[in-house]
């Protein structure tokens, strides 16, 4: 566009050293990296991260901006070590017609009835996580959660829980893939892991092709054609397969630890959860795997609000092929854009009061019959619901935004009820009781130590008897 050099540069911090400065204040402390640089420049600015220039977008103005130009902004700009980890197979590293055809290959995963077919083993697995955590009456949240999200989506994709290698080396690679050189120990862990993975995955597919075992990504990729129409192969299948389920257990295990924190001094959370679960009928351990049953507005306001508060990461990286100007400010071709969810989701323009933890904001202030409800309420109730999606997209935004996002939610929403119905408080270790220690990248998640300790709920009551 040859009007764009007339805009105005991105306003950014300058200085010796910038590019190094910005990429490890960003490594240290994202959310605060992004905070302090929209306070002080407003929701678009520039920055230097992982020593490349980048334009961070936010808002819901320049977001749908960014859609509209997301053609001129496709190919993948993730760090180096991202970028190799993540492999030419997985979709963040795609663009054209690759992308578009695993993004095809993805999206029956992620249908209503399969995910109606993965409620009887969430829901199984939930009401034992949090019967074990009741009977020991303590839990390391992230660690203990993301182990439960390991096995589970595992076994709901490829038919078989992980061993403790492979456990240890899922965990390996997440930790590898933003190490800021390809030469760092971190980052050879994380490519042995990873091929170990691939490797263990082709044993499954292999034993799912002799029916020794199911799993819903075999089922679904092995009728899968890519691009130039062939069958994926062997390879790709097993690929996929890790990063399917990479990509679910880390982020839901965020979410569920990121709920109890938010809720854990709110007992007037825990009984509106309870009361809304009572109106599903959702008070039994076995109750029938229909997902209308698991419609709870209220719980999917407290992950939403979690989300909102405390997201898992930021935006994607992409790259420019040529200027474009987003909000009048102009973006030279080659820079790294990234649109970042944190900038809308702390704006009072569209979250009123958006420090407080509010889950009526994304339900409706009217009842099923359409009246208004009565009552005090919460004064911004329903609030959210009226954003754009440019105002609220935690899974990230446009081509590149997550499929998986409706699994997580349900996963979340089922695990809220039964720890709501199991645990009846819950409080950090004294010493963690004020500061929460954070693994901040690639996934905000409390560190493996973080313990909570709990108060279960006596047994003659959870669910209904002895």
């Amino acid at each position: 566009m040859s009007t764009t050099n007339s805009l105005r540069p991105l306003p950014c911090r300058t200085g010796p050293l910038i590019g190094v400065r910005e990429s490890i204040a960003y490594l240290r402390d994202p959310d605060g990296f992004i905070a302090e640089r929209h306070q002080q420049f407003g929701p678009v600015f520039g920055t230097t991260l992982f020593f490349r220039p980048t334009a961070v977008v936010g808002g819901p103005d320049a977001v749908e901006q960014f859609i509209r130009l997301e053609r001129s902004i496709s190919e993948s700009a993730l760090p180096a070590a991202f970028t190799a980890l993540h492999t030419a197979d997985g979709a963040l590293n795609q663009a054209g017609e690759k992308h578009r055809s695993t993004r095809r290959g993805y999206s029956a995963l992620f249908s209503p009835t399969n995910l109606e077919s993965y409620l009887p083993k969430i829901n199984r697995c939930m009401v034992q996580f949090t019967s074990s955590i009741a009977q020991h009456g303590s839990t390391c949240i992230a660690l203990d959660a993301k182990h439960l999200c390991l096995n589970l989506y595992s076994e709901l994709f490829a038919g078989e829980s992980l061993t403790k290698d492979e456990i240890e080396a899922f965990i390996s690679y997440n930790d590898a893939l933003l190490s800021l050189s390809k030469q760092l120990p971190s980052f050879r862990k994380g490519e042995k892991a990873l091929a170990a993975l691939q490797q263990n995955m082709e044993v499954r597919l292999g034993k799912y092709r002799r029916g020794e075992l199911d799993g819903a990504c075999f089922r679904i990729f092995t009728d899968n054609l890519d691009e130039h129409g062939q069958p994926w192969s062997d390879e790709r299948i097993a690929t996929a397969t890790v990063l399917m389920v990479w990509g679910a257990y880390i982020e839901v295990a965020s979410l569920m630890a990121s709920c109890l924190i938010q809720t854990k001094h709110r007992l007037d959370v825990r009984d509106q959860v309870l009361e809304e679960a009572r109106n599903h009928n959702l008070e039994s351990p076995d109750t029938p795997a229909h997902l209308a049953a698991w419609d709870l507005p209220f719980v999917q306001g407290v992950l939403r609000e979690s989300l909102r508060l405390a997201p898992p990461a930021g935006g994607g990286f992409r790259i420019t092929s040529e200027d474009i100007e987003v909000s009048g400010y102009r973006i030279p071709a080659g820079t790294v854009v990234t649109a970042d969810p944190r900038i809308g989701n702390a704006m009072s323009a569209f979250f009123p009061e958006p420090q407080s933890f509010a889950p009526e904001r994304w339900m409706s202030d009217f009842d099923l019959n359409g009246n208004l409800k009565q009552g005090p309420g919460c004064p911004f109730a329903g609030s959210a619901l009226r954003l754009p999606k440019e105002g609220w997209f935690p899974g990230g935004i446009g081509k590149h935004g997550c499929p998986g996002l409706p699994l997580a939610e349900l996963s979340v929403r089922v695990f809220l009820v039964r720890w709501m119905q199991t645990i009846q408080h819950w409080e950090a270790d004294s010493d963690q009781a004020e500061s929460i220690p954070y693994t901040l990248v690639p996934i905000r998640i409390p560190r493996d130590s973080y313990r909570f300790n709990v108060v279960p709920v006596p047994r003659v009551s959870i669910f209904g008897g002895l």
